[in-house]
């Protein structure tokens, strides 16, 4: 990563900025971003970001990464999940979302999680140490059973007994996290 980027919290004041990259890093030919716009409008209307899981990489006082995680269900049990992961174009490849990620699993673990979930490219997330979600008896029914791009990153205070089905927080809005 250059040389410059600072990895910080999110604050209130980045919010029109966030969303603008999260359009932008998400929107291309065969894809809408205002899906991933509306997960973090969601996730910031219901107010369930814990442990300051919300982090923006800025550079030259411009934001050019966002991350975002959040409560969400597992099997009746909360849990922390990450959506969405954004870097502007000219960014990407340069280790800003590495960045990002990076701190959000050392935030996570600070925070003696038992673990956080994503659903996302397996070949990217793996180098977080995250492992398809399949053999631990957790599953995302939107992607279905046994898909590997639905993923768990275990903590040193995993429980096994942490298992079922999982639901973002946006997907439960009706219910209230």
């Amino acid at each position: 990563m250059r040389d410059g980027v600072v990895v910080r919290t999110a604050t209130s004041e980045d919010r029109s900025a966030i969303l603008e990259l999260v359009l932008a890093a998400f929107s291309s030919v065969d894809h809408d971003g205002r899906q991933e716009v509306d997960i973090v409008t969601a996730t910031w209307r219901l107010g369930v970001t814990p442990f300051d899981l919300e982090l923006v990489a800025v550079e030259d006082h411009a934001i050019v990464g966002h991350v975002l995680a959040a409560w969400g269900d597992l099997g009746g049990q909360a849990v922390v999940a990450v959506a969405p992961l954004a870097v502007s174009s000219s960014r990407q490849r340069q280790g800003t979302g590495s960045a990002l990620m990076n701190e959000l699993v050392r935030r996570a673990e600070a925070a003696a999680l038992p673990l956080i979930v994503l659903l996302g490219d397996p070949r990217y997330y793996e180098r977080f140490g995250f492992e398809p979600s399949g053999p631990l008896d957790i599953s995302y029914p939107v992607v279905g059973e046994d898909n590997p791009h639905f993923q768990v990153r275990r903590f040193a205070h995993y429980d096994r007994t942490l298992r079922g089905t999982f639901a973002y927080c946006w997907e439960m809005e009706d219910d209230r996290v």
